[in-house]
């Protein structure tokens, strides 16, 4: 039997990469905060792992992978935490604080680029019940 949990957060996961992307075609003011950007967000949860990369003006990102150097990578040390976060219920900066969310690499990359959560969330809260 799947585990719900898991599928859940691959499958936002899956939802989160795809929307990051299109956002990135399609919003040219988005786009704009991309300029400069040349990164790879190396994310862990539990045992699923993907990475994002932002290069060009462009998110691509990558399921079921590791990459061999990310500029940073994000550890999600539980699955109730990554929904909560992937579904805006929980705030990645307190969860990082409650040490649930570890981020290692280069801090000022992803000071930088944490908008890119942030806009999805106005998109996407309606579709995953945070109602960013």
């Amino acid at each position: 039997m799947v585990d719900s949990k898991k599928f859940g957060v691959k499958m936002l996961i899956s939802m989160i990469a795809y929307a990051s992307g299109q956002l990135a075609e399609l919003e040219d003011s988005f786009k704009k905060k991309l300029a400069g950007i040349d990164s790879v967000i190396q994310w862990k949860v539990a045992d699923i792992n993907s990475y994002t990369i932002v290069k060009d003006q462009k998110i691509e990102s990558k399921m079921d992978a590791v990459h061999d150097s990310p500029t940073y990578t994000i550890t999600i040390k539980d699955l109730d935490t990554a929904l909560g976060m992937f579904q805006g219920k929980i705030d990645m900066a307190q969860a990082i604080a409650d040490g649930k969310i570890e981020v290692q690499g280069d801090a000022e990359a992803v000071q930088k680029q944490a908008f890119i959560m942030e806009d999805l969330a106005g998109y996407l809260g309606d579709l995953t019940g945070g109602g960013g």
